[in-house]
């Protein structure tokens, strides 16, 4: 449940929105849809259960995202949230993100080959979320 909870944190500071500088017609690396593939405490990867593998972000082009996470509450997975929101690319890998009940972040997110990935520090453990393109 800590690493949803953390998820859930995470791609709040991950969707905001401002209005983008177009550069030129090239799609944003964000945009798409992710699932969730792998967690990491302290670089060590981690087991991801069943239930997180469901977890998805669709990033579309017109600034918007929708983050649909599922939970295992002892009969199988459930879907547990759902959230939707806006988000801009700061540059330099910042994006920033807004939540439908306006609350408003900035999360540096990598890029390698067809995944993303973010990390955070909480209580000198750092967390790190990778997510493939589907």
């Amino acid at each position: 449940m800590k690493k949803i909870i953390l998820l859930l944190s995470v791609f709040v500071l991950v969707f905001t929105s401002c209005s983008s500088d177009d550069d030129g017609g090239s799609q944003d690396p964000f945009v798409g849809t992710w699932k969730y593939y792998k967690y990491y405490e302290d670089g060590v990867e981690l087991s991801v259960e069943d239930c997180d593998e469901l977890t998805t972000i669709v990033v579309s082009s017109n600034e918007t995202y929708t983050t649909t996470i599922y939970e295992d509450y002892g009969s199988g997975c459930e879907l547990d949230y759902v959230s939707s929101g806006t988000w801009d690319n700061l540059g330099a890998g910042l994006y920033s993100t807004t939540d439908e009940d306006g609350g408003a972040y900035v999360q540096e997110i990598g890029f390698e080959g067809n995944t993303m990935y973010f990390e955070e520090t909480d209580g000198g453990v750092v967390y790190k979320d990778v997510f493939i393109r589907q």
